[in-house]
């Protein structure tokens, strides 16, 4: 690994600076485009997105097909990850107590493109041999705008990023908390094929199980997690207030311990905050294809909710529980980053138990996440070539990743590999995002049209596009 670290992980550092300089301007221009043509609809229309969100719990137990409210949770098993640990840890450490001013900012322009990805995923999605949906951005540049290249291209980056680079990130993170708890730091071994041993069981009993799984898990740890906070928080009350004042403090000035450089907060802010909530990415756009619902809309408006819980609820309450320590020079001379500072601060203030409970925080996120990107992963070979053995293949790939990188007790190379192809999907997915935008209004504007009218569950004709080619499940 001293080679990779030295050699391979400055040259895809270089390369991510490079490509998150091209996507900033599309994942921010084309996010403030977004939410002025659909009015603000994150949060003027926050009430009803909830309401959706959180109104389908009993949907898709008595069917194979995938609900709205399961595909909700895969959404945000695969958001609510390591990110909202050691991210924002992360963030912190490398872009000061500002950057999580800024992933508030991004979560709330990155929600409108959560809703144009998984509304586009929606009207563009095709049922496969399995009697499943799929769809994402390959989908809807292949049939939106009939490139198959293009298509391929999606695809094939999708899988990168995440079949490869997010699984690994969360198994390394989630084996270097386990490892750091219970004093395993020289075998991982145990670790690893323990998260490879879950994922295996899960991934071989098909996307429905994965689902229903899912909706169990994802929002009862996502609930547990806010409440060890709080109670972290209580421990380290008198510095909530500090905390806070050095999140808008630091916003528009870097500390001077990173020697002033606001740039490096904004961009840290940028991609830590994608990295947690993945919105314009087209990760979740293919979650959201997966699910059986009556009209696009709906799944857009829920995937949206689910950028907002994940960032402004979820991540703010970890900053808090870092930032109410002390100073950020205090944290900084911890000399730690990532789930290693996050059990240092909880450890010293709730005692040697919080860094057990922080581990199995880690491993149930990661293993969450992990499930929630072989969805993805699978969506997409499946749009290369629908094989029963393609997608075995896939399957056994996605394993041997996480049980590999729960292994290797450097992160650097998976951070540096996940970042890069991070940002180069998230600009070619806004640009086809954009091309397609027209679709997401018009569908939109069908939606609102029928709540006026007083239709409760608005229904779907490809008949309301102004241009309905490449569209196959909505007659």
């Amino acid at each position: 690994m001293g080679f990779l670290n030295n050699d391979v992980a400055p040259l895809f550092s270089t390369a991510a600076d490079y490509f998150w300089g091209i996507a900033f301007v599309f994942l921010i221009g084309l996010g403030i485009a977004f939410t002025f043509k659909l009015r603000g609809l994150q949060i003027l229309r926050i009430r009803e997105t909830s309401t959706l969100a959180l109104s389908g719990v009993k949907e898709g137990r008595r069917t194979r097909r995938v609900s709205s409210f399961e595909a909700f949770c895969i959404g945000m098993g695969a958001r609510i990850g390591v990110g909202n640990i050691a991210g924002v840890a992360t963030a912190i450490v490398m872009g000061g107590p500002g950057a999580v001013f800024w992933m508030w900012i991004f979560a709330i322009i990155g929600s409108a493109s959560s809703f144009m990805e998984s509304t586009l995923a929606q009207i563009y999605k095709e049922r496969k041999e399995d009697g499943h949906f799929y769809g994402g951005p390959a989908y809807y540049a292949s049939k939106g705008l009939g490139s198959r290249k293009l298509g391929v291209l999606a695809a094939v980056l999708l899988v990168l990023t995440f079949g490869i680079g997010f699984i690994g990130v969360q198994a390394c993170n989630a084996s270097a908390a386990l490892s750091g708890a219970f004093d395993f730091d020289n075998n991982r071994l145990v670790f690893a094929l323990a998260i490879a041993a879950f994922a295996a069981v899960i991934l071989f009993k098909g996307l429905k199980a994965v689902a229903r799984f899912s909706s169990n898990i994802v929002p009862a740890m996502a609930l547990a997690w806010i409440v060890f906070c709080i109670v972290a928080i209580c421990f380290n009350v008198d510095g909530v207030a500090n905390a806070f004042g050095m999140i808008f403090e630091c916003a528009f000035s870097a500390p001077g311990l990173m020697g002033g450089v606001i740039g490096t907060v904004i961009i840290t802010g940028l991609k830590r905050g994608v990295f947690s909530n993945e919105a314009g990415l087209g990760s979740v756009a293919n979650v959201a294809s997966t699910a059986d619902i009556p009209h696009p809309v709906k799944q857009g408006l829920i995937q949206s909710f689910g950028v907002l819980v994940d960032t402004l609820v979820v991540c703010t309450f970890t900053a808090v529980v870092v930032l109410s320590y002390g100073g950020f020079g205090d944290i900084v001379a911890l000399d730690l980053k990532g789930s290693e500072l996050v059990q240092a601060i909880t450890e010293d203030s709730m005692g040697g138990i919080a860094q057990y409970v922080i581990a199995l925080f880690m491993f149930v996120f990661a293993f969450t996440s992990l499930v929630g990107y072989y969805t993805m992963s699978e969506a997409n070979a499946r749009f290369i070539r629908d094989d029963e053995r393609v997608i075995l293949a896939v399957r056994i790939i996605v394993i041997l990743v996480a049980f590999c990188a729960a292994v290797v007790t450097d992160v650097t190379i998976m951070d540096a590999f996940s970042d890069t192809f991070n940002a180069a999907m998230a600009s070619v997915n806004m640009v086809i995002v954009a091309l397609l935008s027209r679709k997401v209004f018009e569908a939109y504007a069908d939606y609102r049209k029928q709540k006026r009218a007083g239709v409760e569950e608005p229904e779907f004709h490809r008949s309301s596009l102004s241009d309905a080619t490449g569209v196959t499940e909505w007659e």
